[in-house]
């Protein structure tokens, strides 16, 4: 894809975790009547990586004086009010990518860096009494085919011969009757058992959202789509939008899928991809004392969460279901793709033993489409923007970003704030290079081996 992928759509479809927060004190929302015209600090964009950042800016040692948050649609509107809800390290799944793309020591970050980011999740989740739905547990990994099984094996021995820990970490289930037993799925081939959580996004942000603006006098501005940053004469940078213009010290684009529209230097590393993912309620054989009591990833990139609170089950992929080209590039999430409707409502009762006949007001209730922002190597862009000065990025989280982007966001604050890389904790192949950039821009077309899905091995949160 080589053309801007413009801006979000005037009238997304509404996800289930949006249907459920028609209450919310954020719809609609504008701290101040008219934009402010200068601030210390504009971000754009407020979905979890904006509202993440606004926190760790407005919580940390020395906040900035005056943080503007502007955002296309409503707070939590993209990618992060829409996903599966599922915050998943990868443990050990994709280290042979992230090992040739980046080398062993690399490799072996990202892998860390994920398992950080559950547990800062936790804790801030903890600290600030944040009522989101949060469980912490364990998911399954659930090959059920060899091709599937080797991809596993031969990551998780690579892993483990380079130092990687996996000593209570990661079980792995080897016996294929053992590993049908652990996770109910006859065709499964192995399966391997990782820390995992769950929770409602929506819910997150609102409350990282409010505690700012309450507390920390965020400006909070919905529907003010940002059509242009110009650098300023004598620096700091105008952010224009349809209201008027900000001038502002420094500016942080949390534009994900929307990357290249105001940074064209994105253009080919950050491309928009449509996903989706349904609210499936189980019959009686997966409800009450039969709950799922993991999450899952299921086969060549399903997943599934089933919330503790309700015992509804989140389920995404079906990706398969349709041509990479349909969902690459593509930025309308205002509607479904019946092609990935019938896969997602046809997945359940194949993958699981007994699932048996759906009663009137079981199983696929509704689902909904939402647009992540994939990247050619699987990682996401965080820093800042080389010959922009006072410019960041932090977007492209490859539809991987809740088992990412709280460590991302702790880091790019730091470095908005003045620190070095070393203050960050993330791994150096996150920033956005001239080297990086000036690679070929490409579509890497990867999942498990197959050629025909684009992206990692979905280890992830996406819809």
């Amino acid at each position: 894809m080589d053309t801007s992928p413009g801006y979000p759509r005037a009238n997304p479809c509404l996800s289930f975790w949006l249907q459920n927060v028609r209450n919310s004190p954020l719809l609609g929302h504008r701290t101040t009547s008219a934009l402010p015209e200068s601030t210390s600090i504009t971000i754009i964009g407020a979905g979890l990586s904006g509202a993440a950042i606004a926190y760790f800016l407005l919580t940390g040692p020395n906040p900035p004086a005056r943080v503007v948050l502007l955002e296309a649609r409503e707070a939590s509107d993209g990618a992060t009010g829409r996903n599966g809800g599922h915050c998943r390290p990868d443990c050990y799944r994709d280290y042979t990518h992230y090992k040739a793309e980046f080398g062993r020591e690399q490799a072996l970050k990202v892998i860390q860096n994920e398992m950080d980011t559950l547990n800062l999740m936790e804790e801030i989740i903890e600290k600030e009494g944040i009522d989101c739905d949060f469980w912490r547990g364990f998911s399954y990994d659930v090959p059920m085919d060899e091709t599937v099984a080797d991809y596993l094996a031969a990551s998780y021995q690579e892993f483990v011969a380079d130092g990687g820990p996996v000593d209570g970490i990661v079980e792995q289930i080897l016996d294929p009757d053992a590993a049908r037993h652990a996770t109910r799925c006859p065709a499964a081939t192995a399966a391997y058992k990782s820390p995992a959580g769950s929770l409602y996004p929506y819910k997150l942000v609102l409350h990282l959202l409010s505690l700012c603006i309450e507390k920390h006098e965020l400006n909070l501005q919905t529907h003010t789509p940002v059509r242009a940053v110009r650098a300023c004469p004598g620096g700091g940078w105008s952010v224009e939008t349809d209201r008027g213009a900000v001038r502002t010290d420094k500016v942080v684009y949390a534009t994900n899928p929307f990357t290249a529209t105001l940074l064209p230097e994105f253009t080919g590393h950050i491309w928009p991809f449509r996903g989706q993912c349904a609210m499936i309620v189980p019959p009686k054989a997966y409800a009450g004392k039969n709950i799922l009591e993991c999450t899952y990833m299921l086969a060549h990139g399903d997943y599934l969460i089933q919330r503790p609170k309700d015992g509804v089950i989140i389920f995404g992929g079906a990706r398969r279901s349709m041509p990479v080209e349909k969902l690459l590039g593509n930025t309308d999430d205002c509607g479904r793709l019946p092609e990935m409707t019938k896969a997602l409502k046809d997945a359940l009762p194949a993958y699981f033993e007994g699932w048996g006949e759906e009663a009137l007001g079981e199983g696929l209730i509704y689902d909904w489409s939402g647009i992540m922002g994939y990247t050619s190597e699987g990682i996401p862009y965080v820093g800042a923007l080389h010959d922009k000065p006072g410019a960041f990025v932090c977007a492209g989280h490859h539809g991987h970003g809740m088992a990412r982007i709280m460590t991302c966001a702790r880091g790019l604050a730091a470095l908005i704030q003045g620190g070095d890389w070393a203050t960050t904790g993330l791994p150096e192949c996150f920033q956005p290079t001239r080297e990086r950039l000036a690679a070929p821009a490409q579509a890497v077309v990867h999942n498990i081996g197959k050629q025909d899905v684009i992206g990692r091995a979905e280890s992830a949160v996406g819809v």
